[in-house]
């Protein structure tokens, strides 16, 4: 398990990526497969159809847009096709209609005396995509800041669950919650404080590693592989400085850090504190339906669900945490930026030109919005220069 991770890691971005959505598609099938026997022993039509067409509706919203404006601006020849270019235009009436055709097909399939039984599973469907689907796509936006916002939650979720396992047996005395009465509060603390510890300082030695600090906005230069000398610089985040600590009475003490290494501390408190009721809830669900484990992918350890149950909820909160505390810009430019990257160039082209009327509306000069536009551009290109620099000084 952990040979196969580092492998698709070490493969990139996009791989990365492409890994994402594939276990997202293994988690959601096994949630919507739990209540697949009822379902067939009620005879209810159209029950995996109808689910699998959800998930596909919702990948098309989700990736469509950004996967199309992928191969339109790596110039594929097929991009060029009317139809091509429709769905690339065109991709939320696309999968508006696709939700509309499943929602139709529902309708249509109810049975008299099975009408509740229906209704809980179409709302079930509806309730795994907003928390697999969804959730697991932020995993995917981490990645594009880099790597290490999707390894460093990731492997934090790990330890904590095993060094939570380790000082529950040693120490165990009082169960955290009857879902899972293995669970000790010795282990939720002790677990806590270890990942927390461990957190700042495999921080410090991730940011060290270029390839795991080194954002990719866009794969537009990805084909098997992504060229680490095509991606952009670390930031400053990622940069080691030294700071004096005064003490009273002595001589101040220095110290080196990387500023990300506090906020891998920030990550493992809540990969240790909140993370974990992600994997009390998928056993309050497991308890539910009477089972022992979501599949039985890995032997001896159940499905895909069990394994990642609580990466999810962390994933989310990286994201959060990443456009709030350290992303140089405002949080709601940051969530912006992160759609606008799935556009084309063409069409960021477009909206530079509508942002420009905006502005010249709401009362700033068109010498005003020339001299914004070209200090930064000007900007942007000395910092690509500079960039360019320091990943060939890497």
């Amino acid at each position: 398990m952990a040979a196969f991770y580092g492998s698709v890691v070490y493969a990139g971005h996009m791989w990365v990526a492409i890994f994402v959505v594939v276990m997202q598609f293994a988690i959601y099938r096994e949630v919507v497969s739990l209540g697949y026997v009822a379902a067939r022993d009620g005879r209810i039509p159209m029950y995996r159809l109808l689910a699998y067409h959800y998930y596909a509706t919702a990948v098309v919203l989700m990736y469509g847009k950004s996967v199309l404006a992928h191969f339109d601006d790596q110039g594929r020849a097929w991009m060029a096709a009317p139809v091509a270019q429709f769905c690339l235009k065109h991709v939320t009436f696309i999968g508006f209609c696709m939700y509309c055709l499943g929602f139709m097909g529902f309708v249509l399939s109810l049975k008299p005396g099975q009408y509740a039984l229906q209704f809980s599973y179409f709302a079930r469907t509806h309730v795994a995509l907003i928390l697999v689907v969804l959730q697991s796509n932020f995993m995917i936006l981490n990645v594009k800041h880099g790597l290490f916002w999707f390894v460093m939650p990731s492997v934090l979720v790990i330890i904590n669950d095993s060094a939570a396992y380790v000082f529950g047996r040693a120490f165990g005395r009082h169960s955290l919650t009857s879902l899972s009465p293995k669970k000790t509060w010795e282990g939720f603390i002790g677990g806590a404080a270890l990942t927390m510890i461990v957190a700042f300082y495999l921080g410090g030695a991730l940011a060290k590693i270029p390839f795991f600090a080194c954002p990719k906005p866009e794969f537009t230069d990805c084909s098997w592989t992504c060229s680490l000398a095509a991606c952009e610089a670390p930031a400053a985040v990622f940069q080691t400085i030294t700071r004096q600590l005064p003490l009273p009475g002595l001589s101040p003490v220095s110290f080196t850090y990387a500023p990300v290494q506090l906020h891998a501390i920030a990550l493992g408190a809540f990969a240790s504190l909140i993370a974990p009721f992600g994997g009390l809830f998928a056993s309050g669900v497991k308890r539910q339906f009477a089972v022992k484990d979501f599949g039985s992918l890995v032997p001896g350890h159940g499905g895909v669900t069990d394994r990642v149950d609580c990466q999810l909820l962390m994933a989310v909160f990286t994201y959060v945490y990443l456009i709030n505390f350290v992303a140089t810009v405002a949080p709601d430019v940051g969530k912006l930026l992160s759609l606008i990257g799935d556009l084309s160039l063409s069409e960021q082209k477009e909206l530079i030109s509508e942002l420009v009327t905006l502005l010249i509306r709401r009362g700033v000069s068109p010498a005003g919005v020339t001299a914004l536009v070209g200090k930064t551009a000007g900007a942007v290109g000395v910092e690509h220069a500079l960039d360019a620099a320091r990943v060939n000084a890497l």
